[in-house]
């Protein structure tokens, strides 16, 4: 069995074309936990409220927020179920809540993070899993990600990390959509699966752990694709698994002052815990970081960079 965690945060709109979209697969056997990081918008109501009305989802689904989720399993008998988280977790965090009850289902055997902000195809869980049982090595699984608004380009297969600055890039950006690819190939070319389409074994899961909530917003991939490789798993690409990415919808185009502040300061902590000989380096680039947003006028942001170097 494949359990879907969908993880909303004030996004009714995208999280509802989300589902829609999920109603194509009609050749694998899955179940939906959507998780609600205590959105203030409403959107959380506005989402049971679309479900309770469809069709095909009013009598398959289940509210289970007020089910207390405390060390005992909670058998999952519907194919949606709905958790509204009691604060805002962050993307790690509130993805962890679905990932722990998913974790607890005796039948689940892959785990499929997707981003609210997405739109699938028909065969685009079919495909990925059937590159996962091409290598039984493979922990993790990305998808071809083609930008939702621009569908002849793709956003990326997968992501590099450079260790000097710890600054990451998608990989092959924007590339034609039609273009095919070997994936064995790719998968020697990046360091983790983009964020937004991750099919995870259970094993995985069970061997390095969920994933870590330090982050709060971007490279908890970078993260944990680093921690399965480090345990032996290998990190695959399936490139007819294509799925159709909003990109920014989820963190607010534009970058907010949380994502922009979690985009610069995660560098530092993935250096400390990944890349340490290469932490002088990282701190030293937060000074093109800091001219940048000086540039800008985002003085506030500049100011509050300058600590991290004390990170």
């Amino acid at each position: 069995m494949v359990y879907i965690i969908l993880l909303n945060w004030k996004n009714a709109v995208d999280t509802i074309e989300c589902l829609k979209s999920l109603k194509k697969i009609t050749n694998l056997e899955f179940k939906i936990i959507l998780c609600d990081n205590c959105s203030p918008d409403n959107s959380f109501e506005k989402i049971k409220n679309y479900i309770s009305e469809d069709e095909y989802y009013n009598k398959i689904f289940e509210d289970i927020t007020n089910i207390i989720i405390d060390k005992k399993i909670i058998t999952l008998n519907k194919k949606l179920v709905l958790i509204q988280n009691h604060s805002n977790l962050g993307f790690a965090g509130g993805n962890n809540v679905g990932i722990r009850l998913a974790l607890a289902q005796d039948d689940v055997k892959y785990i499929w993070l997707l981003n609210n902000d997405t739109e699938v195809r028909h065969d685009s869980l079919s495909e990925i899993i059937s590159r996962f049982n091409m290598n039984p090595e493979i922990g993790v699984c990305g998808s071809k990600l083609v930008y939702y608004h621009q569908r002849d380009k793709i956003q990326g297969l997968g992501g590099e990390i450079n260790p000097f600055t710890c600054a990451t890039r998608h990989v092959p950006w924007l590339a034609p959509a039609s273009q095919e690819f070997n994936d064995e190939e790719m998968e020697t070319k990046i360091s983790y699966v983009l964020g937004a389409s991750m099919l995870f074994s259970r094993t995985a899961f069970e061997k390095v752990g969920l994933l870590c909530e330090d982050y709060f917003l971007y490279y908890e991939e970078v993260d944990i694709c680093n921690r399965l490789k480090a345990s032996g798993f290998k990190i695959g690409i399936a490139s007819k698994s294509i799925v159709y990415h909003k990109e920014g919808a989820s963190t607010d185009s534009g970058k907010s002052d949380i994502a922009d502040y979690c985009s610069v300061r995660n560098r530092i902590l993935i250096a400390k815990k990944f890349y340490p000989n290469y932490l002088f380096w990282v701190k030293l680039s937060l000074l093109g970081v800091i001219y940048n947003r000086i540039k800008r006028k985002e003085f506030k942001r500049a100011f509050r960079y300058v600590k991290f170097f004390s990170l």
